[in-house]
């Protein structure tokens, strides 16, 4: 709702200028951009990341609210940004490493809606694509614990440990252990 709101602020506010016909001063400048202060910078100067500039607070307490309701998108027919800092490129997953994360997701799901049996199917399929991985062995184990399978849960959670010792389920793995036996 706050964005729909900011959304037909920012339209009442910049559409009318926008859309409406451009005046022109008198030296034949148009006066809805900005002029740039000084010439531009020879093509050898490097430029700034645009991701980590920043623009001085506004002095106007209506600027300062304006700059606040102001989420720098608009949502109308598309979804359009125009300050968002440069997309880090991540490297593309194999179809392996994309199953196994799907695998996790729906069996978390799964533990979620306390539907142990689906939850430890899924968790068990990424066990055996990628047996390293940590969140697949430790929701394994939970699923397995539910169902009250305490010798395999206690197999995954000692997997766990024997991978991240010092991870940050480890404390919680520790108690889940000494519960089991």
């Amino acid at each position: 709702m706050t964005r729909f709101c900011a959304t037909l602020l920012f339209l009442a506010i910049v559409a009318p200028g926008a859309f409406g016909q451009s005046s022109q001063t008198p030296e034949g400048q148009s006066t809805s951009r900005p002029q740039p202060d000084a010439p531009p910078s020879p093509p050898d100067v490097p430029t700034p990341n645009q991701g980590t500039l920043t623009t001085p607070p506004a002095k106007s307490g209506t600027k300062r609210t304006i700059n606040k309701l102001d989420p720098h998108c608009i949502d109308a027919i598309f979804h359009t940004c125009w300050s968002s800092p440069a997309a880090t490129p991540q490297k593309p997953m194999s179809d392996e490493e994309q199953q196994t994360a799907k695998d996790i997701e729906v069996g978390y799901y799964y533990l979620r809606e306390k539907n142990y049996v689906a939850a430890e199917s899924r968790l068990r399929e990424a066990v055996e694509i990628k047996p390293d991985s940590s969140d697949a062995l430790i929701g394994l184990a939970q699923a397995q614990q539910k169902l009250g399978k305490d010798d395999e849960a206690r197999l995954n959670y000692k997997a766990y440990l024997t991978l991240q010792p010092d991870g940050p389920d480890a404390e919680k793995v520790k108690r889940a252990l000494t519960q089991l036996k």
